[in-house]
């Protein structure tokens, strides 16, 4: 943090006035843990700054892609042991990923039209953690492609790949 001045603007003025700033003063940590259990969150919901998820003998599912994520970073611990977190991000968000494993696995993965290059740096996601004979999946995907193909069969309309 050597760039950090007290006198900077950015982390000083009460009323900012870009987009989406009103979830710059969103609450700073929250969690989920599930021990021998399931835990899922999707649809609209607000996405913290310091999110801790904790997989044990359990699953956790995230889905951020109807979430509401403010800019700047949001940093995500994923911990599993014997267990399993699934991380959904939107490809409009750019992801960090540093994790490490012990006998399990710890992967990030593209999903259809996602890229790297799509995302703008306005709203950053970094997971770190470790996944101990467990495992823990980063997937950027956009929305359901079947329920897409399935509104398009609707509509008389053909999708193309």
């Amino acid at each position: 943090m050597n760039d950090y001045r007290s006198e900077d603007y950015r982390l000083t003025d009460p009323a900012p006035d870009y987009p989406g700033a009103e979830l710059a003063h969103s609450r700073s940590a929250a969690g989920v843990v599930s021990f021998l259990s399931s835990n899922e969150r999707k649809g609209r919901w607000e996405v913290p700054r310091q999110f801790r998820a904790l997989a044990v003998l359990g699953n956790v599912e995230l889905d951020l892609r109807d979430a509401e994520i403010g800019y700047g970073l949001s940093v995500f611990e994923a911990v599993a042991v014997m267990g399993n977190i699934e991380l959904t991000i939107p490809p409009h968000v750019t992801v960090e990923c540093d994790g490490d494993s012990l006998l399990g696995t710890f992967t990030l993965k593209y999903e259809g039209k996602a890229s790297p290059s799509v995302a703008s740096r306005e709203r950053v996601i970094r997971v770190t953690g470790t996944a101990y004979m467990g495992a823990v999946t980063v997937t950027v995907k956009g929305p359901d492609e079947r329920m897409l193909d399935r509104l398009a069969r609707t509509f008389g309309m053909e999708r193309h790949a």
